[in-house]
């Protein structure tokens, strides 16, 4: 997982402590030459924009992120999107401004998956709604309905993973 928030860069290292307090995956923030593994949570800093190599590794580019915001969401999932193609999918919460719906778009023809939370349960619903509103979303939800979604995505590709498996042995 790629995590990205407009937070002031002060934040960064409270945010990666608070979300990682209790949480089964490993979370950090992004290193130059990291490549991230399945079961990763990678916090993308707010000062400089962040991409992947043609090895997959992340690798600090020399500029802020473009747009009002750091990081930019439409960025971060575009230089994802760039590297993981149909693999990279987004789930977009509250927020503010419409950060996020330019890439839209662009990962839905990749075939990815865009899931917004829903508009009654956000502090700010702009962000998700501008999102929702460019027809690319596939899943709308409160986070506890994104979250049981997701959870059943993963059990899901983990199952046709093992019948595959087992089907070509």
């Amino acid at each position: 997982f790629i995590y990205a928030q407009h937070i002031d860069g002060n934040f960064t290292e409270v945010l990666t402590r608070v979300l990682g307090r209790h949480a089964h995956y490993s979370l950090k923030r992004a290193e130059e030459g990291y490549r991230v593994r399945n079961g990763d949570v990678v916090l993308m800093p707010v000062e400089r924009e962040w991409s992947f190599d043609r090895q997959g590794q992340l690798t600090e580019l020399n500029h802020p992120w473009p747009g009002p915001y750091g990081p930019s969401i439409d960025q971060v999932l575009l230089n994802v999107a760039d590297h993981y193609g149909k693999h990279c999918h987004a789930i977009l919460f509250s927020g503010m401004g419409n950060d996020g719906a330019i890439a839209a778009p662009m990962l839905k023809a990749y075939g990815s998956r865009i899931w917004v939370q829903e508009s009654t349960s956000c502090g700010n619903s702009s962000m998700p709604d501008s999102v929702a509103a460019t027809g690319c979303t596939s899943f709308c939800g409160t986070p506890e309905q994104l979250a049981r979604e997701l959870v059943k995505v993963i059990e899901n590709n983990c199952l046709l993973k093992g019948r595959q498996k087992r089907d070509s042995a």
